[in-house]
Order: structure tokens, then C-alpha cells, then sequence
């Protein structure tokens, strides 16, 4: 198209007044520019964005009409012709192409106010499908562009979040997911349409309508099949993105109505052939068929490992309170053909919630489909992994052995297949989707094998470390940075530019594609690597795979070329160090993510000596990290204090230059922080860095913590005004002397809410329904559930008890003395030394009171229940329990100031009430709280010379007179842990033994 018909379209399209005229001339304009991005450009600088925006807002409808919304199908809705429909495709589809462009067409769009024309003819009611899919894909265009735009864009993905809440691409964090979980039943119409994909394979649970006969609402939830040319991959994708990192939405989906329908929790038993089938394995430990539902038929058969303790996440008070209670259901049996065999019900067990049958369906997808539906089953699936939601027998075994080498495998062949030409500016739909495999299939990996010993060990066994590796260097090949300006033969166009309006100015290019991928890979590759490095055999592995540079590299902002040790310039001078980096062209920019990614590879690293005192001591990793330490982003200070906590131990040969460099000031500094994380790795280093230290550099922590500042953070419970506040002033917190090793939040009055059933059983009688298509019980459990993972007060209670933890264990530390390997332990002076010095800074009355604050439970008042009219229960006590954790910290606080001189023994023995609290927890359930209440025992009764005698004698003795002798003697018979029955023989020995 010349010049002069170029601006005839222009002119035509400010012109046209009908909507004929503005159809052709959008449909001509599309057409002129779809796949030439010079040509989007010249059309863009030349103001074609404002009339397009334009022409679709006027073929919108009005959003009120008759104070009715009309976007949302009210009766008061005009009906909207065929030329107008013909109009807003034209145009959005138009807008489309432009944003496919890539970044520099981001600003213009904005400008002109684009997306929300676009977010207009997004309402079904109001639009055809055709004009809806077309704005959905605009969308997605925009988001992908969006993705590669470089930092300060004004059409960031984080105002599309908020705006547009495409789900899988922009829902990056927890409050977008939350939102979906509940406006509008975002999730339950996600549910439902998984459902229809079960219906639609035939793998309805048989009769799952006899097992349900008590409730009559069942059918109407199960929906019509899903079309044959439906995808499950992107409706996969979208679950997997909200119920991620929650509990909470995890159960939302388990009990979403069109799953209970569909999948109800039954007991099945199969026909005769196919049980005989299944017990024709001969496999040793495989389940019984009484705990296998009708989708474990559709897998192999696992066996079950004996003696395995499958991973359980911390408790919570409403689970205690289920598990008190105990959730008893009625056991009601039906008979069907054998052709599908006979459905019973189940029992639900005391404690946990049975598991959904659509475990087993998402395992049987992930083993049945294409590779992208294979991943999207694995990304529903991971998170009810986490979430605690597989709780059946051997079904640890099915992931370690169908799901972790199914991940493993995936990364390989797709790295394998990837495409690695540079020159490639515009990727195909195989290459987009080998690469959002290789991008989500490690993540996916990091948080299933996370914290769980037994999938680490799978993921070990099949090479994903290895594989990793390679991922990882694959990644670290340099790219073309940007895209080379396209050749014209004309110098300049015959239309007018308008380039002082914002509609008519370009912004910056972004990356291109392979170098934006490539950087995503880095992210992705080490969060797998950080979560794969558990054991010692792990570690070396990859060292031994010559990848540590590349970890290395990602401690950069502007990477280059991973280079080894030998190879890489050694430590320069103040000056040439605060010279401004420049990007070096292939590598592009290192985002926060990645960063943060190699601190936790480095931390892991970190942990095994040997690597500690060779590779990262070659590269100098403590240089970065302090530079990290001053930060803008308090991720990335959380992410490098957390190496310190491993780097300032006293087996670091980085220890004394950290110290050069002031490191005892910078994480003084951090314990100071508004932000709990920070404050705890603050603490947590500290306490390494004190440990096997003089007493001088010990006083120096102190000083500069300041005295103040160390009481608030071992005995400042932010956590318990906050809950007061929170329920309501008046009265305050008492305490009682009934002590217990739970962390929980616990109702003093039993729970007296209707039991009802747990998803498919059934009860007595009919569960009471809310209306929404769940029980009442189902409700209930979701609001508990969302209590436990949204409340402030419990999130501000966990963080204070993690950081006094951490405080205490700093104290305890500080009293130590340094290790004489002459004498074989460590040294009375220094330890003497140093409690006499605590005792001067905090007051030593102070410390004790502390100490036994932290063993007595917490009665807090006043406590309503929820939902409760009753006016007597208004007065209902919460009792918070002290956790086992900090228990064993405050007793070994004691142990060590019992080990210094005789006068600090007969200072502990004088806390008659702090060691009646002790002495109720000799029958803890955590073997360390045992465990350290000998040892305190023994150094109590510790005899440094004849002169200590008397002392002794009478300390054993009060401590007979507070029961100390007959309940080491029951740890000495009875206890199951051969430890602790040695040290309480240990410590019953010197109570027995003559003075």
C-alpha cells in the first residue's frame, strides 16, 4: 500500500460514521499490517491507535442501563446486531495484531486506553463468542508482551493482574488467587469444568448416586460431558495456578460440588476378575483392596513401604480439635453389576480427611496424555501433595515412582528437542509449548520433592540432578539480545507523525523471546537444584557436574560467561569494584527471582564442609552476599542472610574476613528490621557467629544488639496483645500451671457443631446444605481452614515464636564457652565468664522470669466461637501451649549456665517454679525435650570438687522432693528412645551416688 492510500485508510477510519464503513476499513487495516511489524510501527507513530479504541468503545454497550448492568444479560438489555458485532471483532482484532509487536507497542496501547475497551466486549451476554474468544486472545497477546517488557513499562504484568485476572499467565500472587477462589465461583466454575472432562471419559465413579441417595441435590451438580474438542490442559493450568501455596483453595477444589459428584469419596470393591486381576501381581506390601477406590484400578499397583512415615504438616487447632472429636460416619452398602463392581462406603478415619478420588485421576492423567496435559495434572497435583490432601496408604510410593521420573523425563526429552537457534525471532506454537514445559516442569519438581526425603531420593535415582545441570547450562548460552532494525528503502512516509501524543510514541524493545525464556530457565533450574541438594551424596553429585560456576554467575545482575575458579579475576580494589556494571550482550539482565535462586543454591551448598572450605571459598561467594546484604529488595537480603547463617559457623574459613567486612553490624542492623524474615536469619546467623568465639567478640554482639532490643526479642508477645485487640478488650491474658508440647491454638470447650460427612459418606441423616452445594461440615472445615492459613493474629504468632526461638538459642550460644580439646569440653572460665555477664546486662531475675514465662501455657480471654448466640459462651478460653521446640531451647539455656561454677548450679535449683514446670514434661512426646531435661539433671548434680559436696548433696535432694528421681527412673524402663534411657541412667547415677 503507498503513501497516498495509506492516508486515504487513516482519514477513512477518523471519518466513518457508519458501522459498514468502519468494518472495511479495519478489516483493510488489519489485513495491511498483520505479520510486518515495521508496518505496525508506521501505523502506530501515525495516531491509528485512537481511532480504532475509538470505534470500539462506541460499538460497546452503555455499562448501566435503566440501573441494570447491562454487560451482564438483564432483561433491559438492547439486542445487538449483526454490524455491530462485525465491528468490535474488526476492531479488536485489529488491536490484537498491533500488541503483537511486542513491547514497544505497550505504552501506545495504554495510552489510548486499549485494555479496557477490550475488557468491555469480554461479557457473553452482551457479545458473540467469536468477539469474546477474539478479546480473550488479545489479552493473552498483551500479557505476553507484557512478560518481555523491560522494568518501568506502564503496562506492567502487575496493573493487567489487577485489571484483567488472566488466571494462568497474570495471577502471580496470593491475593489474586484468593480473589478467584471467591468472586464470582471462579474455582467451583474451574471445578465443574474438570468434572465435565471426567463425565466425558466415562470415568464418573460408578453408582455414585446410590451412595449418595441422602443427598437429593447430587445429580443436578454432575455436568454435561465436555465437547470433543475441548482442551483440559488450560482449564489444568488455571486450577494449578489458584489453589497453589494454600491449604485453603486446595479444599475449596476437593469440595467443589461437581468433584463430589463426580469423584465421591467411596470404598470400592471391584468385580470378582478384577480383584483376581490385582492380587495376580503377587507383589509383597501391595494395598488391600479395602483401601483402594475405583480410579486406583486405572493405575499399577504399588507397594506399600513398610514402617514409612509419610510427612505431616504442622498442626493447627482445628485439626486438634477434629482429631479429639473424631468424625464418626455410618457405614452404608449397596450392590451393582460386576461388570463395575460393588460401591460401599467408607469410613472416615480420626485426624486427616480422606482422600479424593481425584488424586488418583490426576496420576492416571499424568501417565495417559500429551506432555502439556501431563504437566497441568502434575501442577493440580503437587499441590494437594503439599497441602496434606494425600494421605493413602503406598501412595508415597506412586509418586516417587510414577510422578518424580515422569517430571525427570520430561525436562530431558524437551531439552533434548529444544530449538537453539538465535537467530529466531518469531517462535512457533511446538517450540512455545517445549518451552513452557522446561520452564514449569522444574519448578513443579522444587515443590513437590521439597522437605520430603523419600522423592528426593526418586528424583536422585533418576538423574534429576544430572538433568538439571544441563538445564541449567543450557540456559547460560548466550542469545541475540535484541532485535536488529528492519530495513526500509524509503527513508521516511508520506503520512503525518504525531509523535508528541503518547497514543503515537513507541517504547522500548524488550527482550526477545529465546534470551526472555533462557533467563526464565535460570529461575526455574534452581529452584529444582536447591530443593534436590538435601543430603551430603546430593551435593557433591553436582559439584562433581562442574556446575558450580553457573550458580555463580547467577549471583550477578549482568551475567557473562560462567567461568571457572582458576579463570575468574580475583578480588579487585574498593574502586574498581564500585565502577557501574554494564550487561554484556547473550546474557541479558538477571531478574530478582534468579538471584534469590542462586542464594538458596549457595545455602544449600553451603551446609556440606567440604564444599564450604573448597569450591565456594574459590569463588568468593561471601563477596556477593554482603553486597546482597544491603539490597533494596528485602527478598534478596532474606535470600543472602540466610547464607550467612552457614557462612559465619565456625568450620567457614570465611569467618574472620565476613568479620573484617563488619558483618556483626550489618546483621545487628538486620535485627532491627520491620520485616519478620529478615529479623529471624538475622538472628539466626548471629547465633553461629557467636558460637566458639572469645568472650570479647561475644560482649561486641551484645553492645551493639543493645540490652533492650535482645529482651524484646526473646519475650516480646506482639502475637498475644494482637489476639486480645482482635477479640476484644477487657480482660487479660492469665496463666495457668497445665503445660502441654503442642504449638497450637486449642478451644478450652469441646467443639459442639453437627458432625456431618467428609465429602461421599454418608450420615444418620442428611447433611445440612448452605446452599452452595457443600455441607454445612464442608463449610465449616473450609472456614477453619481459612482462619489457620489468612489469619494475622496466628501469622504474627508463628513469626514472634520462630524469632524468640532464635533469640534464646543466641543466649544459649553466648553462655558457651569455646571448646578445649585438652580437657575434652568446654571451657568453666569463659562459660563462667559469660553468664556472670548476661546476668549483669539482662538482670538475672529478669532472665529466669523470661525463661519460665516460655514453659507456662497462656490462657487468653475473652474467646466468642463463631456462629454462637449464646451469651454464656462469650467467656470461652483459648490456652496456647508452649511449643517443644522452645521448651528444649529454655532448658538448655539452663543446662549451660549449670555447667559453669557451683553458684550458677544453686542458682537454677533456687527456681523451685520454673522446675515444677519442668518437670511436668518429662513425658513429652518430643524425645529432645526428654532428652535435655536429663542433661540438665546431670549438670544440677555435677560435683567440681569435694568442697561442692554439700552443694550437691542438697541439690539433689530438692530436686528428689520435686520428683525429678521417679520420673528419670520411669525414663530409665520405659522410654522408647535408647538416647535418652543412657542419659537419664547418667543423670540417675549422680542423684543416687554418695555425696
Amino acid at each position: 500500500m503507498g503513501d497516498h492510500e495509506t492516508s486515504m485508510l487513516l482519514a477513512q477510519l477518523r471519518s466513518a460514521s457508519t458501522y459498514p464503513e468502519q468494518t472495511a476499513a479495519l478489516r483493510l487495516l488489519k489485513n495491511e499490517i498483520v505479520g510486518h511489524t515495521q508496518k505496525k510501527e508506521l501505523w502506530v507513530v501515525a495516531g491509528v491507535l485512537e481511532p480504532i479504541v475509538r470505534i470500539l468503545s462506541a460499538s460497546n454497550p452503555p455499562s448501566k442501563l435503566n440501573g441494570n448492568d447491562a454487560r451482564f444479560g438483564t432483561n433491559t438489555a438492547r439486542t445487538v446486531t449483526e454490524e455491530e458485532e462485525a465491528v468490535r471483532l474488526q476492531a479488536v482484532q485489529a488491536l490484537s495484531t498491533i500488541a503483537s509487536g511486542g513491547p514497544p507497542f505497550l505504552p501506545p496501547l495504554y495510552a489510548t486506553g486499549a485494555i479496557s475497551a477490550i475488557l468491555a466486549t469480554l461479557s457473553p451476554f452482551t457479545n458473540s463468542p467469536y468477539v469474546v474468544y477474539a478479546s480473550l486472545r488479545a489479552l493473552s497477546v498483551i500479557a505476553d508482551a507484557a512478560t518481555v517488557a523491560p522494568p518501568g513499562s506502564p503496562f506492567d504484568l502487575q496493573v493487567l493482574a489487577d485489571t484483567a485476572n488472566l488466571i494462568s499467565r497474570l495471577c502471580r500472587d496470593a491475593n489474586h488467587r484468593l480473589a478467584l477462589s471467591k468472586a464470582n465461583g471462579v474455582l467451583d466454575a474451574l471445578a465443574t469444568r474438570l468434572a465435565s472432562f471426567v463425565v466425558a471419559e466415562g470415568l464418573v465413579i460408578p453408582v455414585a448416586e446410590w451412595a449418595r441417595k441422602g443427598d437429593a441435590d447430587v445429580l443436578e451438580h454432575i455436568p454435561a460431558p465436555a465437547p470433543s474438542h475441548a482442551k483440559i490442559g488450560p482449564i489444568l493450568h488455571a486450577l494449578a495456578t489458584i489453589i497453589s501455596d494454600s491449604r485453603y483453595r486446595a479444599f475449596m477444589l476437593l469440595t467443589s460440588p461437581a468433584i463430589l459428584a463426580v469423584l465421591p469419596v467411596t470404598q470400592f470393591i471391584p468385580a470378582p476378575a478384577v480383584r483376581a486381576a490385582w492380587q495376580s501381581t503377587g507383589l509383597s506390601g501391595v494395598p488391600s483392596g479395602e483401601s483402594l477406590s475405583a480410579m486406583d484400578y486405572l493405575l499399577p499397583p504399588m507397594p506399600i513401604q513398610r514402617g514409612a512415615r509419610r510427612p505431616r504438616r504442622k498442626s493447627v487447632s482445628v485439626e486438634s480439635r477434629e482429631r479429639k472429636s473424631g468424625l464418626v460416619t455410618s457405614t452404608h452398602e449397596q450392590v451393582h453389576s460386576e461388570s463395575y463392581g460393588q460401591v460401599v462406603e467408607s469410613q472416615s478415619g480420626e485426624g486427616e480427611v480422606p482422600e479424593s478420588p481425584l488424586i488418583p485421576y490426576l496420576i492416571y492423567l499424568s501417565r495417559s496424555s500429551d506432555d502439556l496435559v501431563r504437566l497441568m495434572a502434575i501442577a493440580v497435583l503437587t499441590p494437594l501433595v503439599k497441602a496434606d490432601f494425600v494421605t493413602k496408604p503406598g501412595r508415597e510410593t506412586m509418586i516417587a515412582t510414577l510422578i518424580v521420573p515422569t517430571l525427570t523425563q520430561l525436562i530431558r526429552d524437551h531439552l533434548e528437542k529444544q530449538c537453539t537457534k538465535d537467530s529466531r525471532f518469531v517462535v512457533d506454537a511446538a517450540t512455545m509449548e517445549t518451552w513452557e514445559i522446561l520452564e514449569l516442569a522444574p519448578v513443579l519438581l522444587a515443590r513437590l520433592i521439597l522437605d520430603h526425603e523419600a522423592l528426593q531420593q526418586a528424583a536422585f535415582d533418576c538423574k534429576a540432578i544430572e538433568t538439571l545441570s544441563k538445564l541449567l547450562q543450557e540456559a547460560y548460552k548466550p542469545a541475540i539480545s535484541t532485535q536488529p532494525k528492519m530495513w526500509s528503502p524509503n527513508p521516511g512516509t508520506g503520512m503525518d507523525m504525531d509523535e508528541s501524543s503518547a497514543a503515537c510514541r513507541l517504547g522500548q524493545a524488550g527482550a526477545l523471546p529465546l534470551l526472555m525464556h533462557r533467563i526464565r530457565l535460570r529461575e526455574s533450574a534452581l529452584k529444582a537444584i536447591a530443593s534436590s541438594l538435601a543430603k551430603e551424596d546430593y551435593r557433591k553429585a553436582f559439584v562433581e557436574l562442574d556446575t558450580v560456576p553457573y550458580v555463580i554467575e547467577s549471583l550477578s545482575q549482568y551475567p557473562g560467561k560462567p567461568l571457572q575458579a582458576k579463570e575468574r579475576p580475583r578480588r579487585q580494589e574498593k574502586s574498581e569494584e564500585d565502577a557501574p556494571a554494564i550487561p554484556k550482550p547473550g546474557y541479558g539482565e538477571n531478574p530478582t527471582p534468579v538471584i534469590i535462586g542462586a542464594c538458596h543454591v549457595v545455602r544449600m551448598l553451603s551446609r556440606s564442609v567440604s564444599i564450604l572450605r573448597t569450591a565456594l571459598v574459590d569463588y568468593e561467594v561471601f563477596i556477593p552476599m554482603l553486597k546482597f546484604l544491603r539490597h533494596p529488595n528485602v527478598d534478596v537480603q532474606i535470600a543472602a542472610t540466610a547464607v550467612m547463617a552457614n557462612l559465619v559457623t565456625d568450620v567457614s574459613p570465611m569467618r574472620e574476613a565476613l568479620l573484617d567486612e563488619g558483618i556483626m553490624r550489618i546483621l545487628c542492623e538486620h535485627t532491627r528490621s520491620s520485616n519478620p524474615s529478615l529479623r529471624l536469619n538475622a538472628l539466626w546467623a548471629l547465633k553461629h557467629l557467636v558460637y566458639e568465639v572469645g568472650p570479647s567478640l561475644k560482649k561486641a554482639v551484645v553492645e551493639e544488639l543493645t540490652t533492650g532490643l535482645l529482651v524484646r526479642l526473646i519475650c516480646d508477645d506482639t502475637e498475644d496483645k494482637a489476639l486480645i485487640s482482635s477479640r476484644g478488650a477487657g480482660d487479660s491474658p492469665s496463666f495457668g500451671s497445665e503445660v502441654g508440647d503442642m504449638d497450637e491454638d486449642v478451644d478450652m470447650q469441646q467443639s459442639e457443631e453437627p458432625k456431618g460427612f467428609v465429602f461421599g459418606s454418608t450420615t444418620t441423616g442428611p447433611p445440612q446444605d448452605t446452599g452452595r452445594g457443600r455441607s454445612r461440615y464442608m463449610e465449616d472445615k473450609l472456614a477453619r481452614y481459612r482462619e489457620s492459613e489468612l489469619d494475622p493474629v496466628r501469622k504474627a504468632r508463628n513469626d514472634d515464636l520462630a524469632i524468640q526461638e532464635q533469640g534464646l538459642d543466641l543466649i544459649r550460644n553466648l553462655i558457651t564457652g569455646t571448646r578445649n580439646e585438652v580437657i575434652g569440653h568446654n571451657t568453666p572460665s569463659e562459660t563462667t565468664e559469660m553468664v556472670d555477664f548476661i546476668f549483669a546486662e539482662l538482670g538475672q531475675d529478669r532472665l529466669f522470669n523470661i525463661l519460665e514465662a516460655k514453659l507456662r501455657p497462656k490462657y487468653i480471654r475473652p474467646f466468642s466461637r463463631r456462629n454462637s448466640g449464646r451469651r454464656e459462651l462469650a467467656h470461652e478460653s483459648k490456652v496456647i501451649y508452649p511449643q517443644a521446640k522452645l521448651i528444649e531451647i529454655v532448658i538448655y539455656v539452663l543446662v549451660h549456665i549449670a555447667a559453669s561454677v557451683p553458684r550458677h548450679r544453686q542458682l537454677v535449683i533456687a527456681q523451685t517454679k520454673m522446675l515444677k514446670q519442668l518437670s511436668a514434661h518429662f513425658n513429652n512426646k518430643e524425645k529432645d525435650v526428654r532428652s535435655a531435661l536429663c542433661q540438665l539433671v546431670t549438670n544440677l548434680t555435677w560435683q567440681d570438687d569435694q568442697d561442692d559436696a554439700t552443694g550437691c548433696s542438697q541439690r539433689a535432694q530438692e530436686l528428689k522432693k520435686l520428683g525429678f528421681l521417679a520420673k528419670l527412673e520411669a525414663l530409665q524402663d520405659d522410654d522408647p528412645e535408647l538416647d535418652v534411657r543412657e542419659r537419664a541412667k547418667g543423670a540417675l547415677w549422680q542423684m543416687k551416688r554418695p555425696y
